[in-house]
């Protein structure tokens, strides 16, 4: 009877002790899927330019949706110096990553050195980390890169131009601000996207991302080649100065842009010298490197410099409503 009594006593302690194990890895669990990550926001280009500023939006949509805690959204003013203090003070902080968009690719990639040194994951936003860097060659210590496809849009651009412009003639391309690995890029694929045509680049000029210096970069060109027949537009703010500088030159020519701007997609329904553009989507860019980073963290994807791309089409009035503005 006694031997009985202490076997069944032993029994109930085993019981209990799993009941116990098991309910202590239960809230363990439990406790890891509810932990609330913490993430820092590097807009180096700034929040004063609308792309940017789109894409931040964005970020902290996603953020709040997945109840991940935002610390620090730095804005660098598109000043390489100033992101280069801002990095330093979200080290600091010792989040768990850090989405950028960086005001420039080759000073980009020493602060992800250091951020990656402190084991901070992160993911940049469209753009290229590392100078003169190959859009598939993402930089080896981002977690991802999340980006339009830059090359294969902008060859989207061309094969619109070749379309628009089949006998050919004189093209002038507005470029971007250097330093943005963006303006290599999308100047390769629209050379690509022309290929095979009689159309002919025979100018160049910066416009810095702005429709006023669009404008007088178009007008410099029209002056030195008044036969241009189409200007290629890095982005649909310089093109919309463009179009205006085609305007009051009396030019016929068209204007191709890059980016699907409230103000692109406005002036290709308007009519007239815009002829369309590649419709770009920053805002859902910046949910997606969100979404992205909130999945690494998690231990649902284990990125290691992945590319990320999304869809990016050619816009023309035929089909506008395809494209609505984000920025």
């Amino acid at each position: 009877m006694k031997k009985r009594f202490s076997t069944r006593w032993t029994m109930a302690i085993v019981a209990f002790l799993v009941l116990l194990i098991a309910a202590a890895i239960g809230s363990s669990a439990q406790g890891n899927t509810k932990k609330t990550f913490t993430i820092g926001i590097d807009n180096g280009s700034g929040y004063g330019f609308p792309f940017p500023a789109a894409e931040g939006k964005g970020v902290a949509a996603m953020a709040k949706q997945l109840g991940v805690k935002v610390i620090a959204n730095f804005d660098g003013k598109n000043d390489p110096q100033k992101e280069a203090a801002n990095v330093q003070d979200l080290i600091a902080l010792k989040p768990d990553g850090v989405l950028m968009m960086p005001s420039d690719a080759a000073e980009a990639a020493s602060l992800v050195d250091k951020m990656s040194a402190a084991g901070i994951k992160v993911i940049s936003v469209h753009s290229v980390v590392g100078a003169n860097r190959k859009l598939a060659d993402v930089y080896p210590k981002l977690t991802a890169l999340v980006i339009e496809n830059e090359v294969g849009a902008s060859a989207t651009a061309g094969k619109m131009a070749k379309k628009a412009l089949p006998n050919g003639g004189k093209v002038g391309l507005v470029l971007g601000q250097a330093g943005y690995a963006e303006v290599g890029l999308r100047r390769t694929g629209f050379l690509q996207g022309i290929a095979g045509s009689k159309l002919k680049v025979v100018a160049q000029q910066p416009g810095d991302w702005t429709a006023t210096k669009g404008q007088a970069a178009c007008q410099g060109m029209l002056s030195a080649n008044p036969d241009i027949v189409l200007f290629y537009s890095q982005s649909d703010d310089m093109g919309v100065g463009c179009a205006k500088a085609v305007k009051n030159a009396g030019s016929k020519a068209k204007v191709i842009g890059m980016g699907g701007s409230k103000l692109g997609m406005a002036a290709i329904k308007q009519g007239g010298a815009y002829y369309g553009t590649v419709c770009y989507k920053p805002y859902d860019a910046g949910k997606i490197a969100m979404k992205r980073m909130y999945d690494n963290l998690t231990g649902k994807l284990k990125d290691k410099a992945k590319l990320v791309f999304y869809n990016t089409p050619g816009i023309t009035k035929a089909n506008a409503s395809q494209c609505v503005g984000q920025w």
